[in-house]
């Protein structure tokens, strides 16, 4: 089965936004993609979106900023040759806590 587009998703508040901005600004570095790399879901965003395989990279935002106590960082996908973005999202990871002594 072959999975559609994900639909970008929206800042849920102000430092999310200047999380973006900070991102799109050049503050963001390639996990993974390109020749080298190529992704696992690279079939798809070709499939989708079009361009080439080796020149689709999963980005991610160098900062991550705390907010309400999950540590955030935003990823997208972005084809390199043409400087489409696309499939924005943002990762939240918030801080396990210690198993209580029962």
């Amino acid at each position: 089965m072959n999975k559609g587009g994900i639909p970008n998703e929206s800042p849920r508040n102000l430092p999310e936004q200047l999380l973006l901005q900070d991102a799109k600004a050049g503050n963001c570095r390639a996990i993974q993609g390109g020749p080298d790399d190529i992704l696992g879901d690279v079939s798809r965003l070709v499939a989708l979106y079009g361009g080439n395989p080796e020149d689709w990279y999963k980005i991610t935002s160098i900062h991550a900023f705390v907010i309400n106590g999950a540590s955030v960082q935003v990823h997208w996908f972005e084809n390199a040759e043409i400087l489409q973005q696309v499939e924005l999202k943002f990762k939240r990871q918030y801080p396990k806590t210690a198993p209580k002594n029962l």
